[in-house]
């Protein structure tokens, strides 16, 4: 009964930090939309993009960072490897802005935010 009862209670716990981490992610990836834009509609290079683009919404992408860590070591990673981990999902979700910025400058479409 105890076993059933921890286990519940680690599924659940985990249940909530997953949704967090999730939630971070989406906030992250909505900051960058907004950031997006705004470069789009002021025509900025791409290459002024990308090197603005590494420092915009920094408190966004270390709440996203904080929540996968945390997110992480519930599952039994150490320090280093949910850091490493988290870095390297928030550097996904800029990539993805960065890579696609030249696409959206020639075809004149706009990121969409996610919900």
């Amino acid at each position: 009964m105890i076993a059933f009862l921890s286990i519940a209670l680690f599924s659940t716990v985990s249940a909530a930090t997953i949704a967090d981490a999730e939630t971070a992610r989406v906030t992250y990836s909505n900051c960058l939309v907004e950031f997006t834009t705004t470069q789009l509609d002021e025509k900025t290079g791409t290459g002024a993009f990308k090197k603005a683009a590494k420092t915009a919404c920094s408190g966004e992408r270390e709440a996203m960072i904080s929540a996968i860590k945390k997110d992480e070591m519930t599952y039994g990673s150490s320090d280093d490897e949910a850091t490493s981990f988290a870095i390297e999902e928030a550097d996904g979700v800029l990539f993805a802005f960065t890579d696609s910025y030249a696409g959206y400058v020639s075809s004149s479409t706009r990121p969409v935010k996610q919900e």
